[in-house]
Formats: structure tokens, sequence, C-alpha cells
């Protein structure tokens, strides 16, 4: 939520100076359209967005409308907060800088649920996250008896099967039959005490989305514009808000983020969707293939790792090594040696660290 004046405007015209270096952040800079950024690590990515941000800010859209730009966890939002205070962009009530939970909820869910028909309480709260077990593990008994005890991880399985099985209505929603009675159950409990839960929020967020064209007329006259960083972590129901939003109601996208990054696998992330956007047509697609931070043999022995063609070269003359270190004894044995032996060795090899 945030507003620029003359300072903001000669900020981030001061700092895209930089981008006549380097022709993919021109480009991403200067797209007009829907836009792809591919990125890998260290490559300005996130001075990317945040000047392009204020420069949408600036020029494209103006008050009653704003801004839309979501990410994936608090951290990176308040990174993004806290760049964009620098290029002297502040808040107002127009634009949102949060997480995909917050957006759902705030601008989707609570103005538009009771009114599309959701069937939500009218006054709702957010279960904790021991109210969420605790209802977790009476919807598991309800499914396999009263006295049956979930096993460790089985609520894991059971998140991660939520985010990804959407389509209720279809048969490949009970491809596995018992964890979706589960989510009923859980869900049906969770109803009943007036609560909802974090993957509520975007599972009904995208569901309003997807089955109410007012509602996208209503998010695009509000956010003409939505950005989105850490695109791979977001997952299915995020990517199909942002397919809906983009090519049912015109909303305008610039997407950044780094199919080879991706960490959240465990909770249903999946960075093909990203690529997938990119590809699509009515999509412009950039890579931006310098890294500003590793050494040239960090870079070459990552592509190697990676085994897959990114096109990236280093824009630093750190002087880097690649060393090995065998632990055959698993993570315990990995923590010692990387707290007691890689740390303090790295910390010895240059005065001052």
């Amino acid at each position: 939520m945030y507003q620029h004046g003359a300072k903001s405007a000669y900020a981030y015209l001061k700092a895209c100076e930089e981008f006549q270096k380097n022709p993919g952040q021109l480009q991403a800079y200067d797209s007009k359209g829907n836009c792809v950024l591919l990125a890998g690590p260290g490559s300005g990515k996130t001075k990317t967005l945040t000047i392009k941000l204020a420069r949408m800010l600036s020029e494209d859209v103006h008050p009653p409308r704003g801004v839309a730009c979501i990410t994936y966890n608090l951290e990176c939002a308040a990174e993004l907060r806290r760049r964009l205070e620098v290029l002297g962009v502040q808040e107002n009530e127009y634009t949102y800088i949060g997480t995909i939970h917050s957006f759902c909820l705030k601008h989707i869910v609570m103005p538009f649920g009771n009114v599309a028909g959701l069937g939500l309480p009218r006054e709702i709260s957010v279960a904790s996250t021991i109210v969420q077990d605790r209802v977790f593990e009476e919807a598991f008994g309800d499914v396999f008896g009263k006295n049956a005890v979930p096993s460790f991880g089985a609520r894991s399985s059971f998140d991660k099967y939520r985010r990804t099985h959407l389509n209720r209505n279809s048969g490949s929603w009970r491809d596995d039959a018992e964890t979706a009675r589960i989510i009923e159950a859980y869900e049906r409990r969770l109803r009943a005490k007036a609560l909802i839960d974090f993957d509520d929020m975007v599972l009904l967020g995208l569901r309003l989305v997807e089955e109410h064209e007012w509602v996208r007329k209503t998010l695009r006259a509000r956010f003409p514009i939505l950005a989105i960083d850490e695109y791979q972590d977001l997952g299915l129901p995020l990517h199909r808000i942002v397919l809906k939003l983009c090519f049912s109601a015109g909303v305008r996208i610039f997407a950044v983020g780094d199919e080879d990054q991706s960490i959240y696998g465990f909770t249903g992330a999946q960075p093909e969707l990203l690529v997938k956007l990119s590809k699509m047509d009515g999509i412009e697609s950039v890579r931006l293939p310098f890294n500003y931070r590793s050494g040239k043999t960090i870079v070459d022995a990552s592509l190697v790792a990676l085994g897959e063609k990114r096109g990236y070269t280093t824009k630093s003359d750190h002087q880097s090594t690649v060393d090995f270190y065998p632990c055959p004894n698993g993570l315990e044995e990995q923590a010692e040696l990387i707290c007691t032996g890689i740390v303090r060795e790295a910390l010895g090899r240059r005065k001052g660290r």
C-alpha cells in the first residue's frame, strides 16, 4: 500500500540508469504488457522488480487504482517494502504489497465471499496452528475411526494434496479417496467453528476468481497490474488465479522468478508453472543472464550441476573456489562439519570477515 511523489519519481529514474549496462533488465523495465522475468541468483531481479514497480506506480496507474505485488512469505514482502521505501515509495490505501495469503483474504475472500455464496460464516477467524492440528486429528478420526492416530508426516501429505488437487468435481479429486474425505471433514469442522486456515485463503480466493466474472472485473478495476515475486514458490492455486486475471480479465502481469531456485516442493510448489507461463502467447519472456554475486568458478560449477543451459555469466571479479566435503553419515555430520569446520575456515580466508 504505497504512494509516490517527486522524490520517488527522481529516485526510480536515477536508479534505472544502471539498466543501460544490462539489456535484460532494461527490456523488463521497458515492457508495456505482460512480462515474465526469469532470473537466477545474484542477477538483480529484486532490484529490477522494485524499480519497475515504482515506474508502474508513477506512470501507468493513478488513484484510486493501484498495483498488487504478491510474494510467498513475510520475509520477501518485508524486503520488497524496504527497497521501495529507498525509492521513496510510501504506503497508501491503493496499492498492496504482501503475501499471496493476505492478498486473497483481504481483497477477495473477505469482500466477496458472502456475496458470492461461499457459505462462510459472516464472522470468520483464522485458526491457529494448534487448532488446525486438533481439527485435522478429529477429521482423521472421522474417516478412520475415533481412536485412529495420524502417522508422522500425514499432515504434510494432506496439505500438499489439498494444494494440488483443485478440481473437486472431477474424478482426479479422489485419486486418493481417503485423503479427499479427510479434507472434506477437516474443512467442514473448521467451518462449524467459524474458522478458515491459511490454505483456505488461497483456495477460496481461487474459487471466487474462477467462478465469478464480476469478481475478476472488480479486481481489475482496483488492481489493473499484478506483480508476482518468487513465482516458482507460489504453487498451482496462484498460477490459476494469475491465468484467470490475465487472460480472462485483462489484468497486466509482471512475474519474477527462477525455475531452479524453488525450495517449497514439499508444500506443492511447481516451478515448471513459471516456465509454462513464460511461453504463453501474449507474454513477453526476459531472462537475466548476469550474476553479480558469484565468481566464475561458482557460476560454471553451478551450471554443470544443473545440467541445463541457462546462459549465465558472471559480472563479479571475486576469486572463488568449490570445495567438496564427503559426509557419509547423514545430516548430523553435515551440521557438525558446517558449524565447526566450514564456517570457521571461510571466516579465516579473508581478513575482516
